[in-house]
């Protein structure tokens, strides 16, 4: 859900951008969480699966196509054995989570010609402190945060900050590991996209296109004022 308490800070800094989304996980409308959940998120909140009402703090995603599943850690291969699960209540401070009974991955992945920028995320234990087995952030396949062994707070959430100058690039994932299931849930999940064309004044109806229907817009609002 949309809170934000910040208990770790990797780099302080967080850029705003036009385009970004927060999966926040309370639009989900089912106890599991469609792999494609959180999908290029247009100007009107809406995900390619067709959901709404999406936290658009920095903006929207058009061009990130977003894939999470539970995965298989324990295994070794990381590849995807289940959805993602949701749950309202009860990790640390947090509404609505997605949580995994091994291994989870979130993947971000940008169009040619763009990046994703990824902010922050949150973790809550739940209703205790927990032990994260593992925690790792990559781009573009590249490893740039690993940890082990994490206490995950049940109170207050512990807050992952990252700088998105930094941690950018084609494809960003997101893995997890609970090696106890169920018992930590990530949430407000802060990505953002750069590239392709600047904001046109012109585009008056934000779909990406200078055409007619932006002038029929502008016709059919003609002669308004602020006084009526």
């Amino acid at each position: 859900m949309k809170r934000f308490v910040a208990t770790l800070a990797l780099c302080a800094s967080i850029a705003t951008v036009s385009f970004g989304t927060v999966l926040t996980f309370d639009n989900v409308g089912s106890s599991i969480i469609p792999t494609d959940y959180g999908s290029r998120v247009n100007a009107s909140g809406a995900d390619a699966g067709g959901r709404t009402n999406f936290n658009l703090t920095f903006g929207a995603t058009p061009n990130v196509a977003v894939q999470m599943f539970g995965a298989d850690y324990y295994g070794g291969t990381w590849n995807q054995y289940s959805n993602l699960y949701h749950w309202s209540t009860d990790y640390a401070n947090l509404r609505d989570v997605a949580y995994t009974y091994d291994g989870g991955r979130i993947i971000f992945t940008a169009d040619a010609g763009h990046e994703v920028r990824l902010h922050s995320f949150q973790m809550g234990g739940w209703r205790r402190d927990r032990t994260l087995t593992f925690l790792q952030v990559l781009v573009d396949g590249n490893p740039v945060f690993t940890q082990a062994n994490i206490t995950i707070s049940g109170t207050t959430a512990n807050t992952f900050t990252f700088d998105p100058d930094v941690v950018k690039g084609r494809v960003i994932e997101i893995r997890w590991a609970d090696h106890t299931g169920g018992s930590v849930g990530i949430d407000n999940i802060a990505f953002s996209q750069t590239g392709g064309c600047a904001p046109n004044p012109a585009d008056v109806n934000n779909d990406g296109v200078v055409d007619d229907a932006d002038l029929l817009e502008v016709l059919f609002n003609f002669g308004w004022s602020c006084g009526g």
